[in-house]
């Protein structure tokens, strides 16, 4: 693994400042205000999906590589520090994954071009499916774009000695691109396992209601969605105080909140919605919630990964198109195997080389909370039949839920083509009048 393309903007102003503000610049606030305005971009290649995963919880920009790109070679996948026998059994256990992998994504045309439906893979088993076997181990690549300030979290990440040695040689060669002195104040030795354990602590109870079957729960939001956001668009255009103005409406409130939001949200403030929160707990394999992570709106917190590999009887998410396969019970060989083995790991090794063999098929928990604007946003790219089976299901759950609670704010939250013309382009699913008989009807 290696950082590259790394290019910076404003180190030289940085680094002035520094020089001159030796005894102050060490408070990592100053220095987080300072750094804001530095620009941070690099290219991380051949770090594996475990590296990924944690790095893009970080919430910065970033750009990753698609598993369809995952080849079966020695190079291909991260491999822990193991004894001889074990180094051996790993390495055959990660090669049957990816061969699993390439065999059941087969094309019937080898040399097809463009993007495949399921109909052109010999076995209807389209890659996005197949990749569920996949190992943690698999390498991919990740462009990065950030702020200075983000650098601490980045630091405390690489250097958190809850993942042993995972970040090491990351941590340096990214060193290597930065000012001594700035490298000097940025975090050193970092353990987050004590903070990580109190939060699953707090956070047990809300992850004990999420299941396999019930893998979306509502948890709470705001009482009156739909007046959150009223108040907050009369709190701009209004002399009076909210207060005073629940007031006014008397028992009509409900009524009167609902059109100032139907009018608002009509000229495009969007805004307003960002008044109305809600919180919920899902459950989805490693490839959702990794997808989850790419839009980067909401606050998620999910359970510790360790408790996948602790948890052998937890159900992995298989796919239909597997299920229904001559495949399936060789999956289901594979991720029994790779369960027995990286609890034998865990024991001998510790937990941090034991994720690399987590699958993409594990199943995680998560409770995310976000606003009424972010959840449109996302549930406009979720609801669409493009998007990939499981993180739809979810999506169409959650969009169910939210229009019970307040059907305007998510009047919007639909799929392009409902409204208007399909953004896909050329890669349409072509079924617009389904989509719009589905959620307008008729």
């Amino acid at each position: 693994m290696r950082v590259a393309n790394f290019e910076a903007t404003g180190l030289n102003r940085l680094e002035a400042w520094l020089e001159r503000n030796k005894d102050t610049a060490t408070e990592e606030l100053l220095l987080k205000e300072v750094l804001k305005t530095v620009n941070v971009s690099f290219v991380l290649e051949g770090i594996n999906r475990v590296q990924s995963t944690l790095i893009c919880e970080l919430k910065d920009s970033y750009v990753q590589q698609s598993q369809r790109y995952v080849a079966l070679s020695r190079d291909a996948y991260t491999q822990p520090d193991l004894d001889e026998d074990d180094d051996r059994k790993g390495r055959e256990l990660i090669t049957k994954a990816f061969r699993l992998y390439e065999e059941m994504s087969r094309l019937k045309e080898p040399g097809f071009k463009g993007r495949p439906k399921t109909e052109h893979y010999l076995f209807g088993i389209p890659i996005e499916d197949a990749r569920y076997i996949l190992p943690l181990a698999a390498k991919t690549n990740v462009c990065v774009a950030l702020s200075g300030d983000k650098l601490f979290g980045f630091f405390r990440l690489l250097r958190d000695k809850a993942y042993g040695g995972m970040f090491t040689s990351l941590a340096a060669d990214l060193a290597g691109h930065l000012p001594a002195g700035l490298l000097a104040l940025l975090p050193d030795a970092y353990d987050s396992r004590g903070r990580r354990t109190e939060a699953e602590y707090f956070y047990a109870q809300y992850f004990a209601r999420i299941s396999d079957r019930d893998n979306l729960v509502y948890f709470d939001g705001f009482e009156d969605l739909t007046m959150k956001a009223g108040l907050g668009a009369l709190t701009s255009t209004s002399a009076d105080p909210p207060s005073l103005v629940l007031e006014k409406w008397g028992l009509d409130a409900g009524g009167k909140a609902q059109s100032v939001v139907e009018r608002v949200l009509g000229y495009g403030h969007e805004s307003i919605a960002e008044q109305a929160r809600t919180t919920f707990g899902l459950m989805s394999s490693l490839v959702t919630y990794h997808q989850q992570l790419r839009h980067r709106l909401s606050q998620n917190q999910r359970e510790d990964l360790s408790t996948l590999i602790r948890d052998e009887d937890r159900l992995v998410k298989t796919p239909e198109t597997v299920k229904q396969s001559a495949f399936c019970r060789e999956f289901q060989g594979v991720v029994r195997e790779f369960k027995a083995f990286r609890a034998d790991v865990a024991r001998k090794y510790g937990m941090d080389k034991a994720l690399l063999f987590l699958l993409n098929c594990d199943q995680v928990k998560m409770i995310t909370s976000a606003n009424a604007r972010a959840d449109t946003t996302m549930l406009k790219d979720r609801t669409c039949m493009n998007a990939q089976w499981e993180i739809r299901e979810l999506a169409m759950k959650k969009l169910m839920c939210l229009r019970r609670l307040s059907p305007i704010l998510y009047e919007n939250a639909l799929p392009s083509c409902v409204h208007g013309k399909c953004r896909e382009g050329k890669l349409t699913c072509g079924r617009q009048a389904e989509v719009r008989n589905r959620f307008l009807g008729g």
